[in-house]
């Protein structure tokens, strides 16, 4: 990196449909009436300064009024319009509807490619710009993904979730990826090359202390079966020893998520990727904001990490394909 660069601070929003939480994947009838709380949540970034990602998914592409809304975020220029993948509501349906195939690393590469192909000329079509950033939905996504969203002309993907497994819902295990950007090799998803073709930029997930790697080890160690019941874990926690954070207002508060931030800078990352859905922004729409008083205590984290970031640590907004190409352009 060059000396003066700025650690980029990124607001990412899985911008989808309700009702995500309940086990049913449904390819039809769903509802997009989150669209409600975009309002509210542009507004603080713009008070900030901040231009976020928007990830659209089928059923927001599918409603004139969120088009209507984002598009117009979009050609102001006050966010990005990226693409995100349900495969249970993104056409063609050539699949079974079951928890499995909800991972898009799941299915078939031929269908992965017409899948991807019809949401990307799709939003190319609603929103009069073709996306280049993604992410895919549960997070689901493959060396065989990264190679077709590259035919399509992404960017940059935002799909790693640092040390979380999901294996256990026969989805993706990225305990071993790396939580820092880097370009993605030809034949393994967790493998950097220098003339990768696609930038991961892993959304933000790290622990109370800035040795992430010793942290993690420790955490792996304490969920060992014979260790369960001395519940070694949540001492961990308590003690503020290896405490994980997700860098997103859904699962930690303004005061975690600036520990984390911290954490990441003083390992010198480039940049810090939140997260939250859509569904998130009105109350009652995800289990993450199930009241009224619980969506103000997010906007006041939101707040509280938007100033700590943008005014005490002086880093820069960018959105992921600004940040891709910004980055890109700043490394050997």
């Amino acid at each position: 990196m060059t000396a003066a660069w700025k650690p980029r601070l990124i607001v990412t929003v899985d911008t989808e449909e309700e009702g995500l939480w309940d086990g049913v994947f449904k390819p039809h009838g769903n509802t997009v009436r989150n669209i409600d709380g975009i309002e509210r949540f542009q507004a603080l970034c713009e008070s900030f300064k901040a231009r976020p990602t928007y990830l659209v998914d089928t059923p927001v592409a599918d409603d004139d009024r969120a088009v209507e809304i984002l598009k117009g975020l979009q050609d102001a220029g006050q966010c990005e319009i990226g693409a995100h993948l349900h495969p249970w509501c993104a056409p063609p349906f050539d699949e079974q509807t079951n928890q499995r195939n909800s991972f898009m690393c799941n299915l078939p590469e031929p269908l992965q490619r017409n899948k991807l192909t019809r949401l990307t000329e799709y939003i190319q079509e609603r929103f009069a710009r073709r996306p280049t950033s993604f992410r895919a939905g549960r997070y689901g996504l493959d060396i065989a993904g990264v190679r077709i969203l590259q035919e399509l002309g992404y960017r940059v993907d935002s799909s790693v979730i640092p040390f979380e497994d999901y294996s256990g819902q026969e989805g993706p295990d990225f305990r071993a990826f790396p939580y820092m950007p880097y370009r993605i090799g030809r034949e393994d998803l967790r493998t950097a090359e220098p003339d990768g073709g696609l930038l991961e930029a892993p959304v933000s997930v790290g622990f109370s202390r800035a040795d992430f790697t010793r942290a993690h080890r420790m955490r792996e160690f304490a969920k060992k079966r014979v260790f369960r019941p001395f519940r070694l874990a949540g001492i961990l926690d308590r003690l503020n020893l290896a405490h994980r954070i997700k860098f997103s207002p859904e699962q930690a508060d303004a005061r975690r998520m600036n520990q984390l931030v911290d954490a990441y800078l003083a390992n010198g990352a480039p940049c810090m990727v939140m997260m939250l859905h859509s569904s998130s922004l009105v109350a009652g729409c995800s289990p993450y904001v199930a009241d009224q008083s619980r969506l103000d205590r997010l906007y006041r984290d939101l707040e509280a990490t938007f100033e700590h970031c943008l005014s005490r640590r002086h880093m820069k907004s960018e959105t992921l394909s600004g940040f891709a190409e910004s980055y890109l352009d700043a490394t050997p």
